[in-house]
Parts: C-alpha cells; structure tokens; sequence
C-alpha cells in the first residue's frame, strides 16, 4: 500500500483516493500510482482527475484508457488498461449538480489565488493609511507641551451667601 505525501494541493483532498490509486507494478516492480502517471505524461494531476470527474463514466473511462496506454509498459497488458480506467474512474468523487464543476473550480484557482493575494495587500495599504492617518490627527505630545482639558475638572465653588 502506498502511503500518499502531505498534499499541498489547493483543490483538497476529493480526489486522492483516485491519485495515490495504482495503475500497475511497473517492471521495475515499483507501483505506479495515477498521479506519477500524470506527471510523466505532464498532465496535471489534479485539473485531469476534476475534468474525468465532470465526464461521464464512459467517457472518463475511454480518455484514462487513452492516458494509460501512452505510458511506456508495466507490468500490465496493453489489453488490460481499459479495465485498469474502468477500476480507477470508480475511485473519483460523483458530481454535484448544485455545484459549480470541478474542472472551471481548478481552473479558476490560479487567478482566485492572485486576486486574495491582491485583496490582502489592499487591505494592508488601507489599514497602513488608516494608521498614519489617526497618528497624524492626534495632538502633538512635544516636550514642554502641556495638553489643556477643554473643561476643568475642579469642583464647582460653592455659592457665596451675601
């Protein structure tokens, strides 16, 4: 069983049943997981496994088929690789009708993550402005400046009988 890495991915974990899932013993006898695959074919894993996931089952299977086939042979039969797409498409999470579609989510992920980081450094300069400009609107504390209350604090006098 393979033990899969950390993921650092910004999609989350949805599909890494279907990543870390292998396709085969290579004839090295490693295994040779789905995203390894991806990465040899440079397919990227993750916005490949969001699009086989939008397809339908038939569909999703015939492209990994093809995926599968273009990698140089394991320990498998070039027979056996609609069977081997046909075991691994069971393995990616079933679309959500009322959701927006994996594959235009991972795709958008590069530009959502340079806007938030657009919206952060905004955020900062506002705040930076706002700080210069409440230090600048205080009242001067130089030395030998002595702030006068607008009203004292002294009690009333009492009132003087006549």
């Amino acid at each position: 069983m393979m033990t899969p890495a950390a993921s650092v991915c910004f999609v989350g974990s949805e599909f890494d049943d279907f990543l870390y899932a292998p396709i085969g013993v290579e004839r090295n006898e490693m295994l040779l997981s789905v995203l390894s695959a991806f990465a040899r074919l440079n397919v990227d894993p993750w916005r490949e496994a969001a699009e086989l996931s939008e397809l339908p089952k038939q569909t999703a299977t015939h492209r990994l088929t093809t995926l599968i086939a273009r990698l140089p042979s394991g320990r498998w039969a070039h027979a056996d690789c609609g069977v081997i797409a046909d075991r691994l498409i069971e393995l990616l999470p079933h679309r959500s009708p009322s959701k927006a579609p994996l594959a235009q989510q991972v795709r958008r992920l590069p530009e959502m993550g340079h806007s938030t980081i657009v919206k952060i450094l905004l955020c900062i300069a506002l705040a930076a402005t706002a700080l210069i400009f409440a230090v600048s609107s205080e009242p001067s504390s130089r030395v030998g400046h002595v702030d006068v209350p607008v009203f004292g604090t002294a009690s009333p006098s009492p009132p003087q009988s006549q």
